[in-house]
């Protein structure tokens, strides 16, 4: 009897062990397989195939659901497929599977900014900053979240932190640069626009804001080499396209200009500056009628307009 036990015993133990051994290679192989399919889904992430990151992300969860990066990775993808409600959400489970994930708390502020969620997305940022007290970007993002919150000084100090921490952050001296640009301090403005440049010839949002700048001084010809800048790298953004043509109506190239304006206008409809350009388009070629339509239309959403 003695023996049969010590037998019933050995084969229960050598069964546990068997099922642990099983257990153990089936989590192996989950954790490798969802290893595989992140790894893809970066790939496809990295060629901008978004939908395919979006699957591959997807598998390597369904594998490993408390997969942190996964989500966060996914919620990437989501944003660049313009799916911002599902990659918030994606941004909140990388969170929550992981409390100390600061690159998920960074995207989340990003996304979160461009929701108009600020305050939620500073609350986020000032997380990161504890982390990254030393990132010239973290100080970046900071700053564009205070100038949206009207926070002026703040955003100042934290581009001008920014530019200490790398003096070679284009983007800082540019958004540095729009804060004097909105105060009308053009001389400023133009320093900051010009050293973004240079660090940086693809910073299109400082090409557009020196082409106004020149505009306003009546440099056209040097306007419109900064303009076309800013157009070539994003050809349909409505306040580069507005500008653009504002600078060829000057120019005399007026059906040019007035294509470049009527694009705008159909990106933005409710763009008075742009209403503004085509009442001039309409007067500079003679027809008063439409000159006035359209500048009315632009005082109605503008009436400070000149």
């Amino acid at each position: 009897m003695k023996k049969s036990f010590k037998r019933s015993v050995f084969y229960s133990i050598c069964y546990l062990l068997f099922l642990c051994w099983i257990s153990g290679c089936n989590s192996d192989s989950k954790l490798q397989e969802a290893t595989d399919f992140f790894k893809r889904g970066n790939f496809k992430l990295q060629n901008r195939e978004y939908q395919e990151a979006i699957k591959w992300f997807t598998e390597a969860i369904e594998k490993k659901p408390d997969f942190a990066d996964a989500y966060n990775n996914r919620g990437l993808a989501y944003q660049k497929a313009d799916k911002l409600d599902e990659a918030l959400a994606d941004f909140d489970s990388a969170i929550e599977k992981d409390n100390n994930f600061t690159e998920a708390y960074y995207n989340r502020a990003e996304l979160l900014f461009i929701k108009g969620e600020y305050q939620n997305a500073l609350k986020d940022l000032e997380a990161v900053q504890k982390v990254y007290k030393d990132s010239s970007y973290v100080y970046v993002s900071l700053g564009n979240i205070k100038a949206q919150l009207n926070n002026l000084s703040g955003a100042t100090a934290d581009y001008e932190q920014a530019i200490r921490l790398n003096p070679k952050n284009a983007e800082a001296y540019s958004n540095h640069g729009y804060l004097y640009f909105q105060q009308k301090s053009y001389d400023l403005a133009r320093k900051d626009f010009e050293k973004a440049l240079s660090l940086d010839s693809n910073q299109d949002f400082a090409a557009n804001n020196l082409a106004f700048i020149l505009g306003e001084e009546g440099k056209y010809e040097e306007a419109l080499k900064w303009a076309k800048k800013a157009i070539a790298q994003k050809a349909t953004q409505p306040i580069y396209l507005n500008n653009y043509g504002y600078i060829l109506l000057q120019l005399g190239e007026t059906q040019k200009a007035r294509e470049a304006i009527e694009h705008s206008l159909k990106l933005q409809p409710e763009n008075a500056y742009a209403l503004r350009n085509l009442s001039l388009y309409y007067k500079k070629t003679g027809n008063l009628t439409e000159s006035e339509k359209y500048l009315n239309e632009a005082k109605k959403i503008d009436p400070s307009i000149k």
